[in-house]
């Protein structure tokens, strides 16, 4: 007898022996039986068994999961986000809020960026640098602070911007804390 058979989602027929078939398949007893209807259901049971498509192998699978379901709580409470007891709970509770986190780390590294400039250049030349290039402070407002002319400062600066490069020649793109 010829039975079909899915190979990479197409049918193939081969040559088997009905008997041994009809015994491998444990389908019973053949008595009473035609062989049309005997191959019919061999075949019927070996397309039940193996010639099922793909998705049915995957839905055997994953059918208790829903790909629709709402996420878990963040928040260490039991249940699925959209699981309230509270009406007047939002959505942001169940995320970290680390602005604050943010703002210290900002505030470390600027630090320690001041205090190192600070350490290896003169104390006017560190400040000149600080206010303008990382405070941001306009050389105008600057040399009004001081009492002195913008092109004075624009002068000074340039002095403090060689000595710096003198002391670091190179700049690095990462943050003060990786190196």
């Amino acid at each position: 007898m010829k039975i079909k058979i899915r190979y990479n989602n197409e049918f193939q027929k081969l040559e088997v022996d009905r008997d041994e078939m009809w015994v491998s398949l444990s389908l019973g007893s053949t008595e009473g039986l035609t062989d049309s209807e005997m191959e019919k259901r061999i075949q019927d049971k070996f397309d039940e068994m193996f010639n099922r498509p793909e998705y049915n192998n995957w839905h055997r699978h994953d059918r208790h999961t829903d790909p629709t379901a709402a996420p878990k709580r963040l928040d260490g409470k039991k249940g699925r986000v959209g699981d309230y007891e509270e009406p007047t709970e939002s959505h942001m509770d169940l995320f970290p809020d680390c602005s604050e986190e943010e703002r210290r780390n900002t505030q470390y590294e600027y630090e320690a960026v001041c205090a190192l400039i600070r350490k290896h250049l003169k104390a006017e030349q560190a400040e000149l640098l600080i206010q303008i290039h990382i405070n941001k402070v306009p050389k105008q407002e600057y040399a009004a602070k001081l009492g002195i002319s913008p092109s004075a400062v624009s002068h000074r600066l340039e002095t403090a911007e060689k000595n710096f490069k003198k002391i670091f020649p190179t700049s690095s793109s990462f943050r003060l804390s990786r190196g």
